[in-house]
Parts: structure tokens; C-alpha cells; sequence
């Protein structure tokens, strides 16, 4: 068999570069409780992801007996293997790792990702109570007024102030960026925000994040999301390493997060083909910690 042409390409370097991309694409994520390591399990596996709860106050003039902490479990189906395969041909030239990044390993490591986030947010139905606290606002009545509207509706709920997110589909997002009490907020010498980076990290206690993947309207018109970490869960898991497999196979997992992929290399005689994937599954948290934004 012909050896591979393509010099410049290497899996642990793929494996590098991806995992830089990682730490960056999988920062929205954050948005839930997550229960994300590198441990291997299988399609079909059963998690238990734990995350605390407020306790309850007690009067000390009547009793200090110390008190269970307390925590919800949620049990997620890692139903989830979903990924992006990718090849490059013999006559194809060598690659530098700006071209590697632009052209392949950020849109395959991006398209999982927005995957996984469109599988939590599927969540979000009035099958699972999210009906209940939902707030009809299209894409130009958002505003700073409407956003104020919902962190007071999560502090209502007794939802906790950090940390809090705002998922909103890019027709939302923007029309936020153009809210004159945002745009004000980034004058002066150390604003980041709307007018130079088309950007708004925080408003209003909400870490805010425009997610240009499917937002699924489910059978409630969602066009964005209001939450707590609790609201919803995802588990990850590291996928196992084939048996007898005549490629190269690397687990990329983030330090920070524990998100793990799954990177497969091999040379089909045509081809190098490099396949990414990711083993997950998700359910909902406390559908109460959470305000669907809905269309209509």
C-alpha cells in the first residue's frame, strides 16, 4: 500500500490542535450542570449526575443539630454517539495548521458541539414542564428591559444568582447588541462589548451566549433559553478504544471542562480519514430553574 502524501498531517497534532479548539467551542456548556470525564462507557450506559440544592433554615434558638446537605441525582442514557468523519486525498497538498483549524478541525469539532447543545435544549418541552414558566418575546422586543424581566423571574423561582445564562438564537442576540443601555455600557477605554468585538458577555448577571446551531422549537416555539445550571444535565463519557483497529486512536478531553471526544485516524487506501466523536446524553434538571423564551 502506498504511503500517505500527506506530510503535514499527523494525529497528534490533529490531536492538539483540537483540543485548543475545544476549550473554546465547548464553553457554552457551561450553561448546564454537566457531568463531563474521561472515564469509558458505551452507548446505552447509565450515569448518575448529582448537583446541590438550597437548604433549609432552621431556628438555632431552638436547635444547631447539623443538617443533611442536601442533592438532586438525575440519571442520564448516554444514548448520544454522534460525530464528523473527515479525509484528505493523497494528491491533496500538506496543510498548515492555519488551514487545518479554518478549514476542518473547528467546523467538525464545532458541529459536534452544537450537536450536544441542541440535544440538551431538546429537552425544553411542556412534556417536561418548561411550558410553566415560559415568556412570549420575539426577536426585536428584546431588550435590556425584557432581560431584567427574566433574571427577576429566576430570582422569583429562588433560582441562584450565579451562574445564569442567556442562550439566545442569533436573530435575538443581535437585537440586543443594538440596545442603546448595552451599547453605552462598552464606551470608554476598557469596553469590550457590542460596538468593537460584536460581543456581550454578561448582562444583567446572565453569562450570554449566541448559539447559531438549532435551536429546537420543540412544541413550545423556543427561540432561546433563561437558566440556572440545574435546569438541565449532560454527561459525557470517553468512547472505548476499538479492539484490533489497524488506525490511530486519541481521546481528546479539555482540563478544564473534562469534555472528551474521540479522535479515529486510518488510511483506507484512498484517503486519511479522521473521524471525531462524542458519547453523551442529557436530561432535564429542575424545570423550574429555567424560563423558555418563546416566539409566540
Amino acid at each position: 500500500m502506498a504511503s500517505n502524501t500527506l506530510g503535514g498531517i499527523n494525529p497528534t497534532r490533529i490531536s492538539q490542535l483540537s483540543l485548543d479548539v475545544l476549550k473554546t467551542v465547548g464553553v457554552p456548556l457551561r450553561a448546564f450542570t454537566t457531568d463531563l470525564t474521561d472515564d469509558v462507557a458505551v452507548s446505552g450506559d447509565v450515569v448518575t449526575t448529582r448537583f446541590a440544592t438550597v437548604p433549609s433554615t432552621q431556628d438555632f434558638d431552638s436547635s444547631k443539630a447539623t443538617g443533611n446537605s442536601t442533592t438532586t441525582a438525575r440519571s442520564v442514557t448516554l444514548n448520544k454517539y454522534k460525530g464528523v468523519s473527515i479525509g484528505f486525498k493523497d494528491t491533496e497538498v500538506a496543510f498548515s495548521d492555519v488551514d487545518l483549524l479554518d478549514l476542518y478541525i473547528k467546523p467538525a469539532i464545532s458541529s459536534i458541539v452544537d450537536g450536544m447543545i441542541s440535544d440538551v435544549l431538546a429537552n425544553v418541552t411542556s412534556g417536561n414542564g418548561f411550558n410553566a414558566n415560559e415568556s412570549v418575546i420575539t426577536a426585536s422586543a428584546l431588550d435590556s428591559d425584557k432581560v431584567a424581566d427574566l433574571a427577576q423571574g429566576l430570582s422569583t423561582r429562588k433560582v441562584p444568582m450565579s451562574p445564569r445564562s442567556l442562550i439566545l438564537k442569533p436573530s435575538y442576540y443581535v437585537t440586543l447588541l443594538k440596545d442603546a443601555t448595552f451599547v453605552a455600557a462598552s464606551d470608554g477605554p476598557s469596553g469590550t462589548g457590542p460596538i468593537r468585538d460584536y460581543n456581550l458577555p454578561r448582562a444583567l448577571g446572565f453569562d450570554v451566549y449566541e448559539y447559531n446551531g438549532t435551536v429546537p422549537a420543540n412544541d413550545i416555539n423556543m427561540a432561546g433559553l433563561a437558566c440556572g445550571k440545574q435546569a438541565l444535565v449532560i454527561a459525557n463519557r470517553a468512547i472505548p478504544t476499538p479492539s484490533d483497529w489497524y488506525g490511530n486512536v486519541q481521546n481528546i478531553t479539555d482540563p478544564d471542562s473534562g469534555l472528551t471526544l474521540q479522535m479515529r485516524s486510518f488510511y483506507d487506501g484512498v484517503e486519511q480519514v479522521y473521524q471525531f466523536a462524542a458519547l453523551y446524553g442529557s436530561a432535564v434538571g429542575i424545570d423550574e430553574y429555567a424560563t423558555a423564551i418563546v416566539s409566540s
